[in-house]
């Protein structure tokens, strides 16, 4: 073997190799290897495969694990959409065609890898979410994924841009009542805006405080009534009213002291309530919040006429429905209005979805004309 020999063989074993390392960066480079990725993060649900393949039709709009894993799990669980993205995948490539489709996902160029090949990423198309059915007073929040990544706000109440896909989101809603969470799974496909409806009223009937805030208004309420009725219809024993409940109130006062003079003693102890849960409803207009609440209540009471021995029973049951207004200064909600009728039979017992009020050992309280009110009021 000749000196010229040993400078052509390592030579040629470069290029070979050269070649090699060429075939194989070209061959990394491929749109066929971007597709064949894609499938690989849907078939293996994973989002990090497509770290850095992916670009939006849209700035603005956030590519990170939540909403990649969002793509790839819509891909997954809708078959057929997945079918159509890979055929039109497959399609630009035999027509050598990079140019923007109609369709969700599609192959673009994105200038040169190694300064030498074409690059060929993932182009999606983007959607905004659009928040409807709120209060003007509702302040919201959305997010989305396990993380809960926030999701920028737009103008006219939409969210994002973001990606394809199916989103696990959260809207917050925040109002004078509180705050509230709705979850919702939402597929963002084939539209450039989709739409998820929040029910600020739904939301507060929903609320187990709010629940129990109105019912014990409601409860305190009816001892106060009670007192009410055993302090010479004294007004300002209703602490939770108001004030055209209170305004409305002077012509009882005025009626019991016209008659006060023939009662010997009035005895009231009320004694507990059933509330009916699917009556139970808040709402929402001109700026003002409001609930309406329906119980069965009881009350042991009765009355000594004067010159008359016996008490005279005038324990009743009623069903009432109590409207309630909430003081945004006070924070407290208060009764607004009370409707009752007589109860129909024992129809409590149908109630599905009902709440009992119990008062353990309700007070017997008293009025008696010679002074003793059993309420400490001076008459």
């Amino acid at each position: 073997m000749n000196k010229k020999s040993f400078i052509v063989i390592p030579a040629v074993i470069l290029l070979l190799a050269i070649g090699g390392v060429f075939f194989a960066l070209k061959q990394a480079s491929a749109p066929e290897k971007t597709v064949e990725t894609l499938k690989e993060a849907v078939a293996n649900d994973d989002p990090s495969l497509l770290q850095g393949r992916i670009v939006t039709d849209h700035k603005q709009a956030v590519v990170n694990k939540t909403s990649v894993q969002a793509l790839i799990t819509y891909l997954k669980e809708n078959s057929s959409s997945y079918d159509v993205i890979k055929e039109g995948l497959e399609e630009q490539i035999k027509k050598d065609d990079y140019t923007t489709t109609t369709q969700q996902v599609t192959l673009t160029e994105a200038g040169k890898k190694w300064g030498m090949f074409p690059e060929y990423k993932l182009k999606v198309k983007t959607a905004v979410i659009k928040i409807t059915g709120q209060n003007e007073d509702d302040h919201v929040s959305l997010a989305a994924g396990k993380s809960e990544q926030a999701i920028k706000k737009q103008k006219n109440n939409e969210y994002g841009p973001v990606m394809p896909g199916t989103y696990d989101l959260k809207v917050k809603l925040m109002n004078d009542l509180g705050t509230f969470e709705k979850k919702e799974k939402k597929e963002v496909w084939g539209s450039s805006e989709v739409s998820v409806v929040v029910d600020s009223n739904a939301l507060a009937s929903a609320d187990k405080a709010i629940q129990a805030d109105v019912m014990k208004a409601m409860d305190v309420f009816n001892n106060d009534i009670a007192v009410y009725q055993t302090s010479g219809f004294n007004k300002t024993k209703l602490t939770n009213v108001t004030d055209e409940i209170l305004e409305g109130s002077f012509m009882l006062q005025e009626s019991f002291e016209a008659v006060q003079g023939y009662i010997d003693e009035i005895h009231a102890q009320y004694a507990g309530a059933v509330v009916n849960m699917d009556d139970f409803s808040v709402h929402y207009f001109d700026g003002r919040w409001s609930a309406d609440v329906t119980a069965l209540i009881a009350y042991n009471n009765k009355v000594k006429y004067r010159n008359i021995q016996e008490f005279e029973d005038t324990s009743f049951k009623a069903v009432n429905t109590y409207s309630l207004s909430y003081d945004k200064t006070k924070k407290q909600w208060l009764i607004d209005n009370v409707k009752n009728r007589e109860p129909v039979g024992k129809e409590e017992e149908y109630w599905k979805n009902k709440q009992e009020v119990k008062v353990n050992n309700p007070p017997i309280l008293k009025w008696k004309r010679e002074g003793g009110t059993g309420t400490g009021v001076a008459l």
